[in-house]
Protein backbone atom coordinates (compact mmCIF):
# COMPACT_ATOMS: atom_id res chain seq x y z
CA UNK A 1 0.00 0.00 0.00
CA UNK A 2 2.23 2.66 -0.80
CA UNK A 3 1.07 5.64 -2.50
CA UNK A 4 2.73 9.25 -2.87
CA UNK A 5 1.11 11.77 -1.54
CA UNK A 6 3.40 15.29 -0.82
CA UNK A 7 1.83 18.35 0.65
CA UNK A 8 4.04 21.32 0.32
CA UNK A 9 3.60 23.83 3.97
CA UNK A 10 5.14 26.53 3.38
CA UNK A 11 8.11 25.52 1.55
CA UNK A 12 7.96 22.42 3.38
CA UNK A 13 7.58 18.63 1.87
CA UNK A 14 5.34 16.62 3.75
CA UNK A 15 4.48 12.70 3.77
CA UNK A 16 1.75 10.95 4.86
CA UNK A 17 2.51 7.79 6.76
CA UNK A 18 0.38 5.09 8.26
CA UNK A 19 0.54 2.50 10.75
CA UNK A 20 -1.88 -0.59 11.18
CA UNK A 21 -2.97 -0.69 15.03
CA UNK A 22 -1.79 -3.42 16.66
CA UNK A 23 -1.37 -4.48 19.93
CA UNK A 24 1.87 -2.77 20.92
CA UNK A 25 4.00 -4.76 24.22
CA UNK A 26 6.12 -2.65 26.15
CA UNK A 27 6.45 -1.33 29.03
CA UNK A 28 7.53 1.76 30.57
CA UNK A 29 8.82 3.92 33.66
CA UNK A 30 6.79 7.30 32.32
CA UNK A 31 3.77 8.54 33.79
CA UNK A 32 1.68 9.59 31.13
CA UNK A 33 -1.08 12.16 31.90
CA UNK A 34 -4.52 13.10 29.70
CA UNK A 35 -3.73 16.48 28.07
CA UNK A 36 -6.63 18.97 30.06
CA UNK A 37 -7.18 22.76 29.52
CA UNK A 38 -5.05 23.62 32.68
CA UNK A 39 -2.24 21.77 30.60
CA UNK A 40 -2.01 24.15 27.84
CA UNK A 41 0.55 26.58 28.45
CA UNK A 42 2.64 23.69 29.47
CA UNK A 43 2.37 21.86 26.77
CA UNK A 44 2.12 24.95 24.31
CA UNK A 45 5.76 26.26 26.06
CA UNK A 46 7.50 22.70 25.14
CA UNK A 47 6.30 22.99 21.64
CA UNK A 48 7.76 26.29 20.90
CA UNK A 49 11.07 24.85 22.55
CA UNK A 50 11.12 21.21 20.59
CA UNK A 51 10.41 22.91 17.49
CA UNK A 52 12.75 25.97 17.99
CA UNK A 53 15.32 26.43 14.54
CA UNK A 54 14.21 22.89 13.34
CA UNK A 55 12.12 22.27 9.88
CA UNK A 56 9.36 22.35 11.76
CA UNK A 57 8.94 25.65 13.46
CA UNK A 58 5.87 27.43 13.06
CA UNK A 59 5.25 29.24 16.03
CA UNK A 60 7.40 31.98 16.86
CA UNK A 61 6.05 32.82 20.28
CA UNK A 62 4.18 31.39 23.10
CA UNK A 63 1.06 33.49 22.82
CA UNK A 64 1.04 31.82 19.38
CA UNK A 65 1.40 28.21 20.44
CA UNK A 66 -1.12 27.88 23.08
CA UNK A 67 -3.26 29.17 20.13
CA UNK A 68 -2.12 26.45 18.29
CA UNK A 69 -2.55 23.85 20.94
CA UNK A 70 -6.08 25.34 21.77
CA UNK A 71 -6.86 24.86 18.30
CA UNK A 72 -6.13 21.26 18.20
CA UNK A 73 -7.91 20.90 21.82
CA UNK A 74 -10.94 22.78 20.28
CA UNK A 75 -11.41 20.21 16.77
CA UNK A 76 -9.50 22.80 14.88
CA UNK A 77 -7.87 19.52 12.83
CA UNK A 78 -11.16 17.57 13.41
CA UNK A 79 -12.80 15.74 17.00
CA UNK A 80 -10.02 15.75 19.57
CA UNK A 81 -9.22 12.42 20.79
CA UNK A 82 -8.23 13.16 24.22
CA UNK A 83 -8.65 9.11 25.40
CA UNK A 84 -5.58 8.97 23.13
CA UNK A 85 -3.43 12.28 23.87
CA UNK A 86 -1.05 12.33 26.44
CA UNK A 87 1.94 14.40 28.24
CA UNK A 88 4.76 13.49 30.05
CA UNK A 89 5.35 16.07 32.41
CA UNK A 90 9.49 16.11 34.26
CA UNK A 91 10.98 18.44 36.36
CA UNK A 92 7.29 20.34 36.29
CA UNK A 93 7.45 20.90 32.32
CA UNK A 94 6.51 18.83 29.71
CA UNK A 95 8.47 16.84 28.34
CA UNK A 96 6.79 15.19 25.45
CA UNK A 97 3.25 15.72 23.97
CA UNK A 98 1.38 13.74 21.48
CA UNK A 99 -2.19 14.81 20.20
CA UNK A 100 -4.28 12.55 18.61
CA UNK A 101 -7.46 13.87 15.89
CA UNK A 102 -10.26 12.60 14.27
CA UNK A 103 -9.38 13.35 10.41
CA UNK A 104 -12.09 11.76 7.72
CA UNK A 105 -13.30 9.40 10.45
CA UNK A 106 -9.61 8.01 10.76
CA UNK A 107 -6.81 8.86 13.86
CA UNK A 108 -4.34 11.73 12.92
CA UNK A 109 -1.09 12.33 15.24
CA UNK A 110 -1.50 16.17 15.08
CA UNK A 111 1.37 16.34 17.48
CA UNK A 112 4.02 14.83 18.86
CA UNK A 113 7.40 16.29 20.10
CA UNK A 114 9.89 16.07 22.64
CA UNK A 115 11.43 18.79 24.99
CA UNK A 116 15.50 18.89 23.19
CA UNK A 117 16.39 18.57 26.88
CA UNK A 118 14.63 14.93 27.05
CA UNK A 119 15.37 13.79 23.30
CA UNK A 120 16.77 10.30 23.08
CA UNK A 121 15.13 8.67 25.79
CA UNK A 122 11.85 7.07 24.34
CA UNK A 123 9.44 9.23 25.22
CA UNK A 124 8.15 9.84 21.87
CA UNK A 125 8.19 5.87 21.08
CA UNK A 126 6.01 5.47 24.53
CA UNK A 127 3.77 8.09 23.89
CA UNK A 128 2.72 6.57 19.99
CA UNK A 129 2.69 2.89 21.51
CA UNK A 130 0.56 3.91 24.11
CA UNK A 131 -1.95 5.87 21.65
CA UNK A 132 -1.87 2.92 19.64
CA UNK A 133 -2.98 0.66 21.96
CA UNK A 134 -5.49 2.72 23.01
CA UNK A 135 -7.08 3.64 19.77
CA UNK A 136 -6.72 -0.65 18.91
CA UNK A 137 -8.94 -1.14 21.97
CA UNK A 138 -11.02 2.15 20.88
CA UNK A 139 -11.80 -0.25 17.05
CA UNK A 140 -9.65 2.06 15.13
CA UNK A 141 -7.67 -0.01 12.49
CA UNK A 142 -4.98 2.27 11.45
CA UNK A 143 -3.23 5.71 12.64
CA UNK A 144 -1.87 8.41 10.24
CA UNK A 145 0.77 11.12 10.39
CA UNK A 146 2.41 13.82 8.07
CA UNK A 147 6.03 14.15 8.67
CA UNK A 148 8.55 16.47 7.06
CA UNK A 149 10.71 14.70 4.56
CA UNK A 150 13.84 16.59 5.60
CA UNK A 151 12.90 15.24 9.87
CA UNK A 152 14.88 12.37 9.28
CA UNK A 153 15.25 11.60 12.88
CA UNK A 154 11.46 11.27 12.57
CA UNK A 155 11.14 9.65 9.94
CA UNK A 156 13.13 6.79 11.33
CA UNK A 157 11.18 6.33 14.39
CA UNK A 158 7.97 6.23 12.36
CA UNK A 159 9.36 3.56 10.55
CA UNK A 160 10.89 1.70 13.28
CA UNK A 161 7.30 1.49 14.95
CA UNK A 162 5.80 0.39 11.50
CA UNK A 163 4.27 3.39 9.97
CA UNK A 164 4.85 3.16 5.67
CA UNK A 165 4.52 6.02 3.60
CA UNK A 166 1.41 6.72 1.31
Amino acid sequence: MIKSEKVMIVGKTRIRMTCKLEAQLFSTTYQLKPIKQQNITKVAATMLVAYEGTVDQQEETLQESILEVEKILNDGYGPFIAEASYWIEMNDEAAAVICINLWNEKPLITEIYTSKKFLHQGMASTLIRTSMNKLNRMGYGELALNVTVENSSALHLYEKLGFVKE
